[in-house]
């Protein structure tokens, strides 16, 4: 019984010498590296060249029928009137068909007199010549368009301009970071990590013009203004440099 007693304390002694010696995770210790995380701005003033406008028809009538019929004349009207124009098929895409009913009410009393019913059928206009747009819109208006609103500026293709703003970021981020490493006498390393994002924005103007509830289209004799303006395309990067 005592050696038994004798080989077990034993044991238990070289086990605890042996994790002694051993790593402790403990007292384990990692090099910390240093860092420096920056970022860095860009963008490019770009003129749009495209444009989308939502050109409707809206129509009332007593009933939901007299009142697709009449919507569905004043819109084909519209649809012949852009194509004639020279807006092509592919660029006419209908976003919006609405049936609903609404309630008469008398000015005075305020009690309801009736039911009638109001249909709403739009399109969206890609226009690839924005000179033109103004006689466009005017044009539409003529054929029977009496809602025209949100209309969206656009580039086809924003490619050089995204290049552009990103070597500004790359290099805003680049001069900031060996500022500060300057300032603070200390020397850059290698780039761990670069990250990147871009706002590529779509001017949007509020509703162009509504003529209201009832009636077809209201003959413009004007032309109508537009400006397209410029977009901002914007690029950040935020780089991480290990410092020596």
């Amino acid at each position: 019984m005592k050696n038994k007693i004798l080989i077990l304390v034993s044991v238990l002694v070289i086990a605890g010498v042996l994790s002694a010696c051993g790593p402790s995770s403990a007292q384990t210790s990692y090099p910390q590296i240093r860092s420096m995380y920056i970022n860095g701005n860009g963008s490019t003033e770009i003129t749009p060249d495209i444009a989308y406008i939502n050109i409707g028809v809206h129509s009332e009538a007593p009933t939901a029928v007299s009142a697709v019929s009449m919507n569905n004349t004043r819109a084909q009207k519209v649809m012949d009137a852009l194509l004639k124009f020279g807006i092509q098929n592919k660029d006419l895409r209908t976003s919006n068909f609405s049936i609903y009913s609404l309630q008469k009410t008398d000015n005075s009393t305020g009690k309801v007199t009736g039911t009638y019913y109001a249909v709403d059928n739009n399109i969206i206009v890609t226009v690839r010549d924005l000179p033109k747009m103004g006689s466009l819109l005017d044009n539409a208006i003529q054929a029977g368009a009496n809602s025209i609103n949100n209309v969206q500026f656009d580039v086809v293709d924003n490619t050089t301009a995204l290049k552009q703003a990103r070597e500004e970021a790359m290099q805003n981020a680049i001069k900031q970071a060996q500022e500060l490493a300057d300032a603070a006498g200390i020397q850059l390393g290698a780039i761990q990590t670069i990250n990147y994002s871009e706002s590529v924005p779509m001017y949007s103007g509020s509703n162009f013009m509504d003529y209201g509830k009832g009636g077809g289209g209201m003959r413009a004799d004007f032309s109508v203004p537009v400006n397209p303006g410029q977009m901002t395309i914007t690029a950040t990067v935020t780089i991480t440099y290990a410092l020596k």
